[in-house]
């Protein structure tokens, strides 16, 4: 939502600096037509007709692109938030490192961001960043999420999609954002996909007993109900994410 209001307020700006700049030069030829005879004004009140015709056209225009396409708006939001929170959880796995010497199975416990249907009952899509510290069982509880940095509330869903006090609502990527479909081009894992993050730069699509490190640059295509879509891509070995 952070990203949505600067972009508004952007907007907003220029739009009421164009529209200064639109008034003062309609200001401007109507005081010029008023300083001439009337022989001239009779010669030039159609080109100043014209004149102002065009300045309402351009104001038409630029009021047209701030307002219209807010679908397309909340795509490129839900793109930014994913990506928001993959470069999040990509940061905490650098600075709280699983790894351990007398452990072989730490990589089940790296921090990962995954995405997962409601219920069937409610329907829609959702993701989750979590660490498995039970090591792999795929029953994370709520207090091994992560917190959203903008709201301090659990980036966890347990498939209700619903708003909680303590849950982010920013995770519900339908109910928030309309989007209908998720891709995951590296999926090796029966559900619709996850990207996890180790302290050296590498990146998993899946963990448990045979983790699946990421070795060609992975895609995140979102579509909306309109099938628009956006595509994030994830670089293997380094996790940068573009």
């Amino acid at each position: 939502m952070m990203f949505q209001w600067q972009k508004r307020s952007n907007k907003k700006i220029l739009f009421i600096k164009l529209s200064r700049s639109f008034i003062g030069a309609a200001f401007f030829c109507y005081n010029n037509s008023m300083k001439r005879s009337p022989q001239e004004y009779s010669l030039h009140s159609a080109f100043s007709l014209l004149e102002l015709l065009f300045i309402i056209a351009i104001i038409t225009v630029v009021i047209s692109q701030i307002t219209i396409k807010p679908q397309n708006n909340n795509l490129d939001l839900a793109l930014k938030q994913i990506k928001l929170y993959l470069n999040y959880t990509r940061y905490i796995a650098h600075i709280d490192n699983k790894y351990s010497l007398n452990d072989n199975e730490w990589k089940k416990r790296l921090w990962t961001l995954k995405f997962q249907r409601c219920s069937s009952s409610i329907g829609g899509l959702y993701f989750v960043i979590y660490s498995d510290t039970s090591g792999g069982t795929a029953h994370f509880k709520k207090e091994e999420s992560l917190k959203d940095p903008l709201s301090n509330k659990y980036l966890y869903s347990n498939y209700d999609c619903k708003v909680s006090k303590d849950e982010s609502r920013y995770i519900l990527l339908t109910k928030e954002y309309g989007i209908e479909k998720v891709e995951v081009s590296c999926n090796s894992t029966n559900t619709i996909g996850q990207i996890s993050f180790a302290y050296d730069g590498k990146v998993y699509s899946k963990l448990g007993n045979n983790p699946t490190e990421i070795i060609d640059r992975c895609y995140i295509k979102i579509y909306d109900k309109d099938n628009r879509s956006r595509t994030l891509t994830i670089e293997p070995k380094t996790g940068y994410i573009f």
